[in-house]
């Protein structure tokens, strides 16, 4: 297989119909996850994916940078596959997907 997990991060431009390249990913690679943006603030989250971390891109700054979110846990177990919302911009809710085991979870992380 060819297969190889990647730390990049691009962006697409609509109106130029172009891609950017931007900083990788700063918790190194990932597959499998699930990204959710919040509404109001200009915060991509990006979770999971064969690691229980969390990453915080930041779009509304001039640079489109990864934030240093110190306050931020990890998530209590690993997810793939899983859906992410952002609840009453103060929750971040994963939904289902498959765990280290690769065992399917229909349980819920808020």
């Amino acid at each position: 297989s060819n297969t190889r997990m990647l730390s990049s991060a691009e962006r697409y431009s609509i109106d130029s119909n172009t891609w950017e390249d931007l900083a990788n990913m700063p918790k190194g690679a990932r597959y499998d996850h699930c990204a959710v943006s919040t509404t109001g603030t200009s915060e991509i989250y990006i979770l999971s994916g064969g690691t229980c971390s969390v990453d915080v891109f930041d779009t509304g700054s001039s640079s489109l940078s990864w934030k240093t979110e110190t306050h931020l846990l990890h998530m209590p177990e690993e997810r793939r596959y899983a859906s992410a919302v952002m609840l009453k911009k103060k929750y971040l809710a994963v939904i289902g997907g498959y765990d280290q085991d690769w065992r399917a979870t229909a349980s819920c992380l808020i």
